[in-house]
């Protein structure tokens, strides 16, 4: 699992969702809570957030078995995000 502790930013993110707004501006949405996150990164990264590794890691195991839409080249991630 990646960790995501800091970026190219001089904010202080309290949470990971707007750590990873900042981190990748980009990306099309971001849903859930939690600071696993889980990226696919196929045309616009979409981003989904867990509370635990577990759930994280079945919704990976889905969109790799299922693909995550027309444009999926399987480039997924799980990220754990440290906010300090």
């Amino acid at each position: 699992m990646k960790i995501y502790r800091k970026h190219y930013c001089l904010k202080q993110h309290k949470t990971a969702r707007t750590f990873l707004k900042c981190a990748i501006p980009r990306n099309a949405w971001i849903s859930g809570t939690g600071n696993i996150a889980v990226i696919a990164w196929c045309r616009v990264p979409t981003i989904t957030l867990w509370g635990n590794e577990v759930d994280a890691y079945r919704a990976k195991k889905m969109i790799d078995d299922s693909a995550c839409g027309g444009n999926c080249n399987r480039r997924h991630d799980i990220v754990k995000v440290e906010i300090s």
